[in-house]
């Protein structure tokens, strides 16, 4: 199956974010202490690798609440390129896949100090047409694709075996936008500034997976996250630190670990009042076990970085890009995503 092109607009967007978010420090409108410029970050993301994916993935998002008595919708949408083959004694792995992933998150704050919301998630993968894009740009920062040459380009496949070749797991293409899973969570405050510069939260979160694999059952997982913010010379620094569970089907408890654990550390520099620049890197725990190879059952790491704004009338808006650091393991080769959002 072959994804349509992008909007050569978007992509122009995409430059766009490059180019600012590299703007010297120099040129960044100064705070006046005063009246200090309040936090956009971090940029909404989360960890793309497929098999990560069979349990719940956590997102990384801001320590602050829907204010009590609003309501908050936002549409993420994340458009990514994975690869990755690795075969040992224990497994066999292949993924190779180009993915549209859109999120729908509505939030109420139904007190001062906790917000209660859901979320529904819909994807759709195929080939795409990444792979010759991807290949050139990882040749030209002198990151290699490792066995990526000797493959079909814009091809499918997502599947994993075991040492003996039995499928353990397999996810077919989706050629129209399929829901993935649907979330419900509840966010508390346990400390927020007067100022709103510093809040600390803690977030539950229980995922029920919608669509079924050929193989490789999902079941509903729960995570809790610890998530916080605080200002710092001009920037903003902002973290998260948790974990989940994973309910693994019988046929993948030899395979895969029955937890994950994630952290996220940003920092974000204020331009002007409405518009920040984010950078964020990320990290997960795998989920395969035992491999044998550090690259695909090591930690999984990635770099985001954009910009993030407001404007009149509640609106708020994101646009990013993500890579993986070091570019190693099944996760995201490349990856943009946009976000916009509105609170009522």
């Amino acid at each position: 199956m072959r994804i349509s092109h992008p909007d050569p607009v978007l992509l122009a967007v995409l430059a766009a974010v490059l180019v600012l978010v590299s703007t010297p420090c120099g040129l960044v409108a100064q705070t006046d202490p005063g009246s200090p410029l309040l936090s956009l970050g971090p940029l909404t993301s989360e960890e793309g690798a497929p098999l990560q994916r069979l349990g719940l993935t956590p997102s990384m998002e801001g320590a602050t609440l829907t204010p009590r008595g609003r309501v908050q919708a936002d549409v993420w949408m994340g458009y990514s390129s994975i690869w990755e083959q690795d075969s040992s004694a224990v497994a066999n792995v292949f993924l190779d896949l180009e993915r549209l992933i859109t999120a729908v998150t509505v939030r109420v704050g139904v007190a001062d100090r906790l917000e209660l919301g859901a979320r529904a998630t819909v994807e759709r993968t195929g080939g795409g047409f990444l792979d010759r894009g991807i290949m050139r740009f990882h040749k030209i920062i002198q990151m290699g694709d490792r066995r990526r040459p000797e493959y079909p380009r814009d091809a499918y496949g997502q599947w994993l075996r075991d040492a003996d070749g039995t499928l353990l797991v397999e996810v077919p293409g989706r050629s129209v936008p399929t829901l993935e899973d649907v979330r419900l969570f509840a966010k508390g405050s346990l400390f927020a500034s007067g100022d709103r510069r510093s809040a600390l939260t803690v977030k539950a979160e229980a995922r029920v997976p919608t669509a079924a694999n050929t193989l490789g059952e999902e079941r509903a997982d729960v995570g809790l996250t610890l998530l916080g913010q605080t200002a710092w010379r001009g920037f903003y620094v902002h973290a998260l630190l948790g974990g989940t569970t994973v309910r693994r089907s019988p046929e993948l408890v030899a395979v895969l670990r029955d937890r994950q654990w994630v952290g996220m550390l940003g920092v974000e520099r204020p331009l002007r009042p409405g518009l920040s620049a984010v950078a964020q890197l990320t990290g997960s725990t795998q989920l395969l076990r035992d491999f044998g190879d550090h690259d695909v059952d090591g930690a999984l790491t990635n770099l985001i970085f954009g910009l993030a704004g407001r404007t009149g009338g509640g609106w708020r808006w994101e646009a990013g890009m993500q890579e993986d650091v070091p570019p190693r393991g099944p996760s995201n080769d490349f990856a943009v995503q946009l976000s916009l959002g509105r609170v009522w």
